[in-house]
């Protein structure tokens, strides 16, 4: 738990006690009342300010506690990212090459010639683990392509440029070459995320992502199971019409909003809107099914298997 989930608990925690501790005071003022019947205007004036105060003290506290409660609460359905298209995801992979570059290029040529001890003890000759990252980005920029994402190869380079980063991060901050580090960080960063991940790489993750061509057959796929479960409705004598009417009109809306995602992720062009729509209808006509289990589903089920691809596709949760 973080610092501000355990100091919401705490105040979570005391505001039923100090609720309690103002009930307590107001009881005992109702029972010095009861004992002391008649006062004067000014002491009824006090006795009944101080009972709005405690009032409205209450209130606050109820609310504090509602806020604070939904302040805690992860948030439903919380935006993603933005998925990029593969133009802008190759424009990623360059910036980091030129970065290295430019890191590698300011660092002093003795440390380049030399061989580092790392934590574990392992000496390792710099100029060699400089070659291997320059390999490495390169064979990356070579391979991603609009049929291959590269996804191994890019868990290599965050890999390694994350074992880079860790004794970044121990050398003098006057090193050469250590402002070009800290910029590399951020095009790793965003390269990173582009593949579901973080950087510095988390231990056991694995980076990944779906290019445009593949998320566009999942939007298309769907639009074509969907077009064949609407066939199933037709065909389906138990339905009455205007259940069976009202279904298909939804279903033709879920087709609609499919072609529209494959078209926009084709063009390179975001979607993640269109997918937001999409699933809110995908949604819907699930309502409709789990009302109706004589309907046929198989189609259904190719639906939803499509549109789970497509949610992974742009990072957002099934």
């Amino acid at each position: 738990m973080g610092p501000i989930g355990a100091f919401l608990d705490r105040l979570l925690a005391i505001i039923p006690q100090a609720i309690g501790l103002r009930e307590h005071s107001e009881g005992a003022n109702r029972q010095a009342e009861m004992k002391t019947p008649f006062k004067t205007a000014k002491e009824q004036a006090m006795t009944s300010t101080r009972s709005q105060s405690i009032a409205a003290a209450r209130a606050q506290s109820i609310v504090l506690a509602g806020a604070l409660s939904l302040w805690s609460m992860p948030a439903f359905g919380q935006a993603a990212p933005e998925r990029l298209s593969d133009k802008d995801v190759k424009a990623q992979i360059e910036q980091v090459d030129v970065g290295r570059d430019k890191f590698e290029g300011n660092l002093d040529g003795a440390f380049k010639a030399s061989t580092v001890r790392g934590s574990s003890g392992v000496e390792t000759k710099v100029a060699g683990a400089l070659q291997d990252y320059q390999d490495n980005t390169q064979k990356l920029k070579d391979r991603f392509t609009p049929d291959y994402s590269a996804s191994a190869e890019v868990a290599t380079v965050l890999k390694q440029s994350t074992a880079i980063d860790a004794f970044m991060q121990g050398a003098p901050s006057a090193m050469k070459g250590r402002s070009e580090w800290d910029r590399q960080t951020t095009n790793l960063k965003a390269l990173a995320q582009s593949y579901g991940t973080a950087f510095p790489l988390p231990d056991g993750a694995t980076p990944h992502r779906v290019n445009d061509k593949e998320t566009a057959a999942h939007a298309s796929a769907i639009a074509t199971s969907a077009d064949r479960f609407k066939s199933d409705l037709d065909k389906d004598k138990i339905l009455p019409k205007p259940e069976k009417d009202a279904a298909k009109k939804d279903v033709e809306m879920l087709i609609k909003q499919a072609d529209a995602v494959k078209s926009r992720t084709s063009d390179g062009k975001p979607a993640t809107g269109e997918v937001r729509q999409l699933a809110e209808q995908v949604a819907k006509v699930q309502t409709f099914v789990d009302a109706h289990p004589s309907a046929a589903v198989t189609n259904w089920q190719s639906v939803q298997t499509s549109f789970a691809k497509l949610q992974q596709a742009f990072g957002l949760r099934p």
